[in-house]
């Protein structure tokens, strides 16, 4: 089943239930489906086809849905790009996917207005959603003037949903393209690990341009017919209030804000909410039951990375224990048929032994298709249909599996994932620059959390200060990518081919 015939049946099932909470607003899966068939009709009328990619410059609201799913009727493929995101990532990105449109918010035209149209030759409409549209761009509500009727388009459950690009570790960030089928089975594994029911009202503020809010929250939701409260942002002082307003029955959040809602001030109505899950990522250990005591409902883990969606979870309630410290077990789908296996590997692939330790690998039919236009990368990264993530782990005696360390450089902060390359590339550009490394340093968070810390040397008779250089990559670079501790370096430790020696700075900052 791709993903439009999911929608049309849900849709017959559902009817006017609603779907969507928005801010004051709600929406049925009728008037989504409705919508979708409008925008299909008018994006095809523009000349988007099956195949083409459209970038999506949005933050949460329907707009984003109308897009995304429109797009799948059309068996066309959404880019969404982080509207934090300057001018060189945007460009980068509607330069790499090729994409043929762009919708974007008006809010964000002025960082458009910076990218040269040379670095983008591919893209020849802007669609704009907001109350001012540009000469020559087409406002978002014209595309509601569109057949309220399904445009027909031959879709294949292997033909590509979404392209998100992910940050890379030794190169610029990759276009992960997923599937239909993958979005589609991601979504029903993960309505039945955490036990979304159509009775159920799943809330989330985490950010739609990321494969989490997408593939989890709305694909869960829909597999379920349950309905989506869609937060605009998230905010740790409301959290509950939010979720009392709306009597939402599940939060989906990232790892990187729950302690925030643990250091919301002690009150008498921290119970007071019909909330009987949260799913995150790897909750503090050391809070874990003080949280859900205080907070009145169970935490549900998860891991997993764009590239391997379907991946790891806590297990599903009323089936085995959970067990302190672990990420779960693998995920589980409703139809037995689909398996889903995820291996501790060593160099070679194979399976190791419990308690030894070696790299997460994951193989199910609902892993990436490829990278897009880097079939090089793809060969690295799926190895006879196996995702290599590049993490560290282990599996106990009773198939719990526990995550060790990143193989790969990324790093985390603020639920986002950061390619160091794309820093050292910005900081390097800088005239008094000779050379930089730049690795994540623990985070006061805590949680697995990292701050970006840049190692520079400067150039014989250059001068720069600490701000100046992060100014510079404040221009080049969304503000989460800015260095927030740079050190200045005389020398670097260096391998036998030139490579600075991360791994001796990285033990120098680990505490």
């Amino acid at each position: 089943m791709n993903v439009a015939q999911l929608w049309q049946k849900q849709a017959a099932k559902y009817g006017d239930k609603v779907f969507l909470y928005f801010g004051d607003d709600q929406y049925s899966y009728n008037q989504m489906l409705a919508t979708f068939y409008r925008v299909a009709n008018s994006l095809a009328g523009l000349g988007v086809v099956k195949g083409d990619r459209v970038a999506l410059m949005h933050r949460n609201a329907p707009e984003f849905f109308y897009t995304w799913f429109a797009l799948s009727f059309l068996g066309a493929v959404t880019v969404p790009i982080n509207p934090v995101f300057t001018e060189t990532e945007i460009a980068y990105i509607l330069g790499h996917s090729g994409a043929k449109a762009l919708v974007i918010e008006d809010e964000f035209l002025p960082v458009l207005a910076r990218v040269p149209k040379a670095e983008i030759p591919e893209m020849k409409q802007l669609i704009v959603s907001g109350v001012e549209a540009p000469h020559g761009a087409i406002p978002f509500a014209r595309l509601f003037e569109g057949r309220e009727k399904d445009p027909g388009v031959a879709i294949d459950d292997q033909d590509p949903c979404v392209c998100i690009y992910t940050s890379g570790t030794t190169d610029m960030p990759k276009g992960v393209l997923n599937s239909h089928y993958g979005w589609v089975t991601t979504g029903q594994s993960y309505a039945y690990t955490v036990g979304i029911g159509q009775n159920d009202r799943v809330m989330t503020p985490n950010p739609l341009f990321h494969a989490n809010a997408q593939v989890y929250s709305t694909m869960g939701v829909l597999n379920a017919g349950a309905s989506l409260i869609l937060l605009e942002r998230f905010s740790g002082s409301q959290i509950l209030e939010q979720a009392r307003r709306y009597q939402a029955t599940k939060m989906v959040l990232v790892q990187a804000v729950t302690p925030w809602v643990w250091a919301r001030p002690v009150s008498g109505d921290d119970c007071q909410h019909e909330l009987d899950t949260m799913v995150a990522g790897n909750v503090p250990v050391d809070i874990y039951p003080k949280f859900e005591e205080r907070f009145c409902l169970k935490i549900q883990t998860i891991y997993s990375l764009t590239e391997a969606t379907m991946a790891v979870m806590g297990p599903r309630l009323g089936t085995v224990p959970r067990r302190p410290g672990s990420i779960g077990v693998p995920m589980e789908h409703p139809d037995p048929a689909v398996t889903n296996q995820v291996w501790i590997a060593d160099e070679a692939g194979n399976e190791v032994e419990a308690g030894k330790q070696g790299e997460i690998i994951i193989k199910n039919p609902a892993v990436m298709l490829s990278y897009y236009n880097d079939p090089e990368k793809t060969a690295a990264t799926k190895v006879n249909g196996w995702v290599h993530t590049g993490d560290i782990g282990y599996r106990d005696q009773d198939g719990y599996i526990y995550f060790v360390g990143r193989k790969k450089e990324v790093i985390r902060r603020r639920g986002e994932l950061i390619s160091p390359t794309q820093i050292e590339a910005v900081l390097n550009a800088h005239p008094a620059v000779e050379e930089s490394a730049v690795i994540g340093v623990p985070s006061e968070l805590g949680t697995g959390e990292e701050e970006v810390k840049a190692f520079v040397k400067l150039t014989d008779g250059g001068q720069a200060t600490v701000e100046e250089l992060q100014e510079h990559c404040r221009a080049k670079l969304a503000d989460f990518k800015v260095p927030r501790f740079i050190e200045f370096k005389s020398e670097f430790a260096k391998s036998a081919i030139g490579r600075i020696k991360k791994e001796e700075l990285k033990k120098e900052n680990a505490g």
